[in-house]
């Protein structure tokens, strides 16, 4: 029998003659002069394994140039190529993506081996090219499932010679699909991925793939697994309407200035529309507003620092740590905080509660925790690691008990509830520094509270419910928030001005309270809550 040939590793790279931004040069298709943000996204996701997620404003042109220009290009480089274009809805790609791609394939189809396209089937097929013609399907299948298949391939060209037939994966308006459409593209492992959207609201997969986006700030510390989580994406970017000049037209311009004047300025609508900024929705009760998710922002290195709280962190030395010990397959977590520093965390997934209470052991005693100083969850599986913990020497831990009667217990119905509460206020006023863990902020972000129906008292969401809705269990913001508990105010941040403290207020706080001492309680009411209480009481 004659010796199988061993085909080499398939690779696909633009020629320099038919690289998509050359193929602008042609006129072929007549497109339009790119904006330099445009040639910025269309370079990165002509290179070999790019995986490439934009969201841009509305009227940006995604639908009619970038993904037309990278799908017809990466047609004409590679015969017998597969484009395959999904979207959230048919109507995208059917009435909008392929309407378009029969107007720029339009004068080629009655040609000899032209190009021929099927808006019912959502096919557009290249003319012949070395006896290989490649394809552009579009799909928006109910199941994901069935999207799988589309693999990249060798074939035999008219001369015999061996051909690699690479794919392209278009997502567009990803901002409506589901979870399982992402697995499916990474299923397929695609040799070129393009994901592009309007913005859209502040969950989902393609939000999740914007949100952990490293800004070019020196403070933030990359860390190892910062740098993992990145490197799924080779390139981002957000795109706002300032940067499209095409819609700075007096009309335009008119239009948005009367959304402005309509919805407000900072309404989430308009933030979505206008700034770029994914919407939060309005139907529910979230935890953490939009301001506080400025702060968390800040604390994480995300966002400008306010120079009114501060830029460097202040450490007493006396550390203290959270421990979440979840079952089940959730994590198990531990935040390690020096002052206002989360200066330590680690995310486990370990079934053996002996060798997890033993690494927990291990890292406090690293970092110099005194058993007393850690907060662990000593609900469910929590109990015998703490057990464990203690039978190896180190104790006594502190069992935090999430369903303890609250301080201020006429707001809240439990200490978890209301230590959330007041772990917003340290955000708002202290020089936090939190990791920057786009997991964590998911969570928080997502975190919704409801009402007890006795006494109408504040109280978070239950965990089956949050797991439900989002599909896993807000473990790393229940670590965060223990570490946070009894927090001690440094001494080194100035106290606020003096207009801002009444004796009313400090009445307030001390009525509520039990009459324990203002000063003791600030840490945990805060000021704003003990401007609240005044108003209540008056």
């Amino acid at each position: 029998m004659p010796k199988r040939r061993k085909r080499p590793v398939g690779e696909a790279h633009f020629l320099p003659t038919l690289h998509p931004l050359d193929f602008v040069k042609t006129e072929k298709f007549a497109f339009p002069k790119l904006y330099l943000w445009q040639e910025d996204i269309i370079n990165a996701a002509a290179k070999f394994r790019s995986r490439v997620c934009c969201s841009t404003c509305n009227e940006s042109g995604k639908t009619n140039v970038l993904i037309p220009l990278m799908g017809l290009s990466f047609m004409c480089a590679f015969p017998g190529g597969t484009v395959v274009s999904t979207a959230g809805v048919e109507e995208q790609i059917r009435g909008h993506l392929f309407k378009y791609l029969e107007s720029k394939v339009r004068p080629y189809l009655k040609t000899e081996n032209g190009w021929n396209i099927s808006l019912s089937d959502l096919y557009l097929q290249a003319p012949k090219i070395r006896g290989l013609r490649s394809r552009w399907i579009g799909r928006a299948p109910k199941d994901a499932l069935t999207l799988e298949g589309y693999h990249s391939h060798w074939a035999r060209d008219d001369k015999g010679n061996d051909v690699f037939c690479p794919v392209l994966f278009v997502i567009d308006e990803a901002k409506t699909s589901e979870r399982a459409l992402f697995e499916a593209v990474w299923r397929i492992d695609p040799d070129f991925l393009l994901v592009v959207s309007t913005f859209g609201p502040d969950s989902g997969p393609f939000f999740e793939a914007m949100e952990d986006m490293i800004q070019s700030d020196s403070s933030i510390d990359d860390s190892s697994e910062t740098r993992k989580r990145n490197r799924i994406w080779t390139y981002r970017r957000k795109i706002n309407w300032t940067q499209c000049p095409h819609l700075m037209t007096p009309a335009k311009l008119s239009f948005r200035q009367a959304m402005i004047d309509k919805y407000g300025e900072n309404s989430s609508f308009i933030k979505s529309f206008l700034g770029g900024d994914f919407m939060r929705g309005t139907d529910r009760n979230y935890v953490f507003l939009d301001h506080d998710i400025r702060n968390v922002r800040r604390a994480m290195g995300l966002q400008v620092v306010d120079e009114r709280i501060g830029k460097i962190p202040v450490h007493d030395g006396n550390r203290r740590a959270g421990l979440e010990f979840s079952g089940g397959g959730d994590e198990q977590i531990i935040y390690i905080r020096d002052g206002t520093e989360i200066i330590f965390w680690q995310a486990f997934r370990e079934p053996n509660t002996v060798k997890l209470a033993g690494v927990f052991v291990e890292l406090l005693r690293k970092y110099d925790v005194k058993p007393w100083n850690a907060y662990g969850d000593a609900g469910g599986l929590g109990l015998p690691c703490i057990d464990s913990m203690e039978a190896m020497g180190y104790m006594p831990v502190y069992r935090y008990m999430n369903q303890t009667e609250p301080i201020m217990r006429h707001e809240f119905a439990n200490r978890i509830s209301e230590d959330h509460y007041v772990f917003k206020e340290i955000i708002s006023r202290y020089p936090v520094k939190l990791p920057n863990d786009p997991v964590l902020l998911k969570q928080i972000r997502q975190r919704l509270f409801t009402t007890d129906a006795q006494f109408q008292r504040v109280k978070l969401e239950d965990k089956p419910k949050h797991r439900g809705r989002t599909g896993e269990s807000p473990d790393r913001l229940d670590a965060l928030i223990m570490a946070w508990s009894d927090f001690d105010p440094p001494k080194t941040v100035a106290p606020p001005p003096a207009e801002y403290v009444s004796e009313i207020e400090i009445k307030a706080v001390q009525h509520h309270t039990g009459g324990r001492a203002f000063d003791e309680m600030l840490p945990q009411v805060g000021w704003q809550r003990a401007r609240q209480m005044a108003e209540h009481d008056n």
